[in-house]
């Protein structure tokens, strides 16, 4: 891809080999970065978020279930190279039409928006702490994993009319996660604010109650599903100075790839 970079990259993820798309074999993973940031507040640093995977998978020496291809990451600086964001739609669209999954290391949450957005037709499983509107206004095939249960009025109503299943933060960390229907195949949006502050303070929002990182690594480890598409956003790594929110984010990932 011509709006692909690798060269600021401090290392490759998990020790996957660089490469471009056309060298991801069928069944195999393609690994990539969007560095975008978020709009404002007093959290900022999600740019940094894919690197700092990197990196920690680097020190850590945690590799993939799975095999793969990091295929860099989108320039998304604005310089005329493209748009980041119709780039990563259409590489997403690529990856699932030859059987490769997409690994998304974002970002802001625009990241997500962009990998549902090439995939409309596909159930969601979405692990934040909060449902927005317009990700609610989405079809009855989308689970909801770890609300807080502080949702605007609207957002409940759009939940409840098309019967879309959920569970709240407390009710994952007390055990309530067995009766979930999963689909056989699926798209895995995992927002690290959904982990409690205490938890993990590398995260964009401010959730004291949310999920703990053993309970987000159990549930989704849990889930029988052909992930086709796993993004990651909401990673903010210069707040956590323990590294322990891209850990979260790094063990999570490797328990969603493990049933794929």
């Amino acid at each position: 891809m011509n709006n692909t970079q690798k060269n600021s990259m401090i290392s490759s993820y998990a020790g996957l080999p660089l490469g471009d798309l056309s060298q991801c074999e069928v069944g195999s993973v393609g690994v990539v970065g969007v560095p975008s940031e978020v709009d404002g507040g007093p959290r900022l640093g999600t740019s940094m978020a894919p690197d700092a995977l990197r990196k920690m998978t680097q020190q850590l020496g945690i590799d993939l279930p799975v095999s793969g291809r990091d295929l860099g990451n989108l320039n998304v600086v604005g310089d005329g190279s493209g748009d980041w964001f119709g780039a990563l739609v259409e590489l997403i669209v690529q990856m699932v039409d030859q059987e490769i999954t997409s690994v998304v290391l974002g970002g802001a949450s625009d990241v997500a928006t962009a990998v549902l957005q090439a995939l409309p037709d596909l159930p969601v499983v979405a692990a934040i702490p909060h449902a927005l509107g317009d990700v609610a206004a989405r079809s009855e095939n989308t689970i909801w994993v770890g609300l807080n249960g502080d949702q605007p009025a609207d957002v409940w109503d759009q939940i409840t009319k098309r019967k879309m299943d959920w569970r709240t933060a407390r009710q994952l960390d007390e055990g309530h996660s067995d009766i979930l229907t999963m689909p056989k195949r699926a798209v895995l949006w995992i927002d690290m604010s959904v982990i409690d502050l205490g938890h993990a303070a590398g995260t964009v929002g401010l959730n004291p109650a949310g999920m703990k990182p053993e309970t987000l690594v159990s549930v989704i480890g849990s889930m029988t599903c052909s992930w086709q598409a796993v993004v990651i956003t909401g990673l903010a790594p210069a707040r956590d100075t323990r590294g322990m929110s891209e850990l979260a984010a790094i063990e999570t990932l490797n328990a969603a790839l493990r049933n794929d």
